[in-house]
């Protein structure tokens, strides 16, 4: 499993402002996601369609190279 990087939600299209506020939401810690990645399962047990969205990109990006 892989950590998803703030990268990976910036190529999703959210903006810095709306990824601090989701970690704000649930309780993620912001230095650490900026830092190190949050890890995949992480997120998608938060049954969340922003972290869901950003974990399939990952893995799409994570394929083609």
């Amino acid at each position: 499993m892989s950590n998803v990087r703030i990268e990976h939600a910036r190529a999703c299209g959210y903006c810095r402002k709306g990824i601090k506020k989701f970690c704000e939401r649930h309780g993620l810690d912001w230095n650490t996601f900026l830092t190190e990645g949050i890890p995949e399962e992480e997120l998608l047990s938060m049954d969340d369609l922003m972290a869901t969205k950003t974990v399939e990109h990952m893995k799409e990006q994570d394929e083609q190279s």
